[in-house]
């Protein structure tokens, strides 16, 4: 019988040699090895090197298109400029004049007021004819499929181009609408829907809901093929009514989904700016002025680019308010479709 002699480096009692140290918990590497420490932190050190290389263009990439245009608008807009100081770096300090001027200034007043009106309009229209399409679209009929097709039609099309289009449908001379309301009878005369200043935001709005249906309608669609079955089931056995059904199981479950659509519906509309140039440019009489395209004027036309300048900041402190309620409800979604509250 073969008898093994005791490695004088185990400790009795043990299976670990005398003179190691346990691991230092960086996988396995041993601190009484100073090579393979140093060529683990090499690793590591090549390693974040590597992610920040990657990460690099991103961030050049968003500082060039993003940060610097901001900071650039916000320094203008306390800065006192002409076309004679616009290609230098820096301007006469203005301070607060320009904000005054907007809040003083009775277009870019009327042209805050049409953005909420286009955009709680806009908002409102689009969210009940999307929703009710994708009801429709939740039911099976023959063509269902083609007709979802038919929705995105409208995002195939740049801005611009179905500004041109809405133009000639609602123009006074041979527009489509108006032949079509005068052979069914609701007029009896072509309506001026375009140089009437009563009647033109509508026209935009008209052209702006036809835009945004698809959106909601997508994502509202997407929504309601989460319901569960057996809880549609389950409503319909308790003796619910379609209306109970959809208002008392069905928007509770996609209400995430519904909030998040809206605010992505406001901050989309908000910015419209191709749609009313290509449609109305602004007119007749200032009466279809918006944000965007009253502070493109107070900068490109009228060479007020301080005052355009504060105007557009409006926009972006609607974009500070809107993203963190963005993420709020991202999370709270995340949180109730897990079962945990973030």
């Amino acid at each position: 019988m073969a008898i093994h002699e005791r490695d004088p480096g185990m400790v009795e009692g043990g299976g670990q040699r005398r003179g190691s140290s346990p691991p230092d918990g960086r996988s396995g590497v041993r601190a009484s090895d100073p090579t393979r420490l140093a060529s683990w932190l090499s690793l590591e050190r090549k390693q974040r090197l590597a992610g920040w290389a990657f990460l690099t263009p991103a961030i050049l990439y968003v500082l060039f298109a993003f940060a610097l245009p901001i900071i650039y608008n916000i320094v203008l807009s306390f800065e006192q400029t002409s076309p004679a100081t616009i290609a230098d770096i820096t301007a006469p300090f203005a301070g607060l004049a320009n904000y005054r001027f907007i809040l003083h200034d009775p277009t870019s007043i009327a042209a805050i007021v049409h953005t909420f009106e286009f955009t709680g309009g806009s908002l409102v229209g689009q969210f009940i004819i999307g929703f009710s399409l994708a009801l429709l679209f939740s039911l099976r009929f023959p063509g269902r499929t083609f007709a979802r097709s038919l929705v995105i039609v409208p995002w195939l099309l740049p801005l611009i181009v179905t500004g041109v289009i809405f133009k000639f449908l609602f123009q006074l001379q041979g527009g489509a609408v108006d032949q079509l309301l005068v052979n069914i009878g609701l007029v009896h005369h072509p309506i001026d829907w375009l140089d009437n200043p009563h009647l033109a935001l509508w026209t935009i709005l008209i052209a702006n809901i036809w835009l945004g249906v698809p959106f909601f309608t997508l994502l509202l669609f997407s929504a309601l093929q989460d319901v569960p079955l057996d809880v549609k089931e389950a409503a319909l056995m308790d003796g619910a009514g379609a209306w109970q059904r959809l208002r008392l199981v069905i928007v509770p479950i996609i209400l995430p989904v519904i909030e998040v659509t809206v605010l992505l519906g406001f901050v989309f509309t908000v910015k419209v700016f191709d749609l009313v140039i290509g449609l109305t440019g602004g007119g007749p009489a200032n009466s279809t002025q918006l944000i965007t395209t009253w502070s493109y004027n107070l900068s490109f036309q009228q060479f007020s680019f301080g005052e355009g300048a504060a105007l557009n900041n409006l926009l972006l402190l609607l974009a500070v308010i809107c993203a963190p309620i963005y993420l709020m409800l991202n999370r709270g979604s995340l949180g109730r479709s897990s079962g945990v509250e973030r």
